[in-house]
């Protein structure tokens, strides 16, 4: 009851809903532990596969769920211990346009805010035939709309602000769900492991965003500030500084027992006619210590 009452005091703050294009750019990725790091290896090669999702809560037949073909290209090659690369726009950078700003006006008008998300499954690329991980991933898409229409179409806006915890927790199941026997995450890893040199299913990301205006933006986070490990959501950033969006930065963990990634991850938005950037801070070599000055060394 205190978030509801929370919301109908802030009303007065309401702004007209204004349409908006949102981003997710899988920008550079920082190699912790490299696993072909020999003097004879040529490096780990990344894909990040991705499942893009869109949904508005309690709005049935609203879930939109697409698997990324392309996404099983290389992200980036030759990675040893140490390295920090970019990832090109053309394997990073996702972009969902036609959406509205969710405002206090149009939630307490009856509108649902579009929920937009992806799926970010980690790959250490070997020689496992690309047709096997879409085959599967392509199943997946299948599963993922089947759990985002029991989780969110039943709930609507107001239900997730007022019991955020119950969401965590079908989330939490559903990524259990996800992964568990005989899914197709098992059938994918069964069919990786009985290749000569398959590839090496590292663990997977879930972004869970939701473009709200700024007023609005501490109610999303807070709905969302206790989610599963691997989830990351909250509000798009949307409030424009001199005409520039300053986009949020994560830093999501792709792992196994030998291998370990952290791809930093932008999470932007830009109202109508603005376009995104599509480019972040230059390749920093100091990482994580601030560059040197001209003529300087790293510490």
């Amino acid at each position: 009851m205190i978030r509801l009452r929370t919301l109908a005091a802030l009303v007065v703050f309401a702004l007209v809903a204004t349409g908006c294009e949102t981003y997710f750019d899988h920008h550079r990725v920082r190699v912790i532990e490299a696993q072909e790091n020999g003097f004879f290896e040529d490096g780990d090669e990344l894909i990040l596969a991705t499942i893009d999702f869109r949904v508005k809560p309690g709005v049935p037949g609203s879930t939109q769920v697409r698997f990324n073909p392309a996404s099983l290209d290389k992200a980036a090659t030759g990675l040893e211990d140490g390295d920090v690369k970019t990832i090109s726009n053309s394997k990073g950078l996702y972009t969902f346009d036609g959406l509205k700003v969710a405002t206090f006006q149009s939630l307490l008008s009856g509108e649902s805010p579009d929920l937009v998300g992806q799926v970010i499954i980690g790959i250490e690329n070997d020689l496992t035939p690309r047709d096997i991980i879409k085959d599967k991933l392509e199943e997946a898409e299948t599963d993922l709309e089947a759990l985002l229409i029991d989780i969110l179409e039943s709930r609507s806006v107001f239900d997730l602000l007022a019991n955020p915890e119950a969401l965590m927790a079908d989330l939490a199941s559903a990524a259990s769900l996800f992964e568990s026997n005989p899914s197709w995450w098992d059938q994918l890893l069964l069919e990786v492991i009985s290749l000569a040199n398959p590839d090496d299913i590292l663990n997977f990301n879930v972004l869970i965003f939701v473009p709200v205006a700024p007023e609005l933006a501490p109610v999303v986070n807070n709905a969302f500030a206790n989610l599963p490990e691997g989830f990351h959501g909250g509000a798009f950033p949307t409030e424009a500084v001199n005409n520039v969006i300053t986009p949020k930065m994560l830093e999501l963990r792709f792992f196994d027992h030998q291998t370990e990634y952290i791809v930093e991850t932008y999470i932007g938005a830009g109202n109508a006619g603005f376009v995104p950037p599509t480019t972040q801070p230059p390749y920093n070599p100091c990482f994580p210590d601030p560059p040197p000055p001209p003529g300087g060394q790293c510490r």
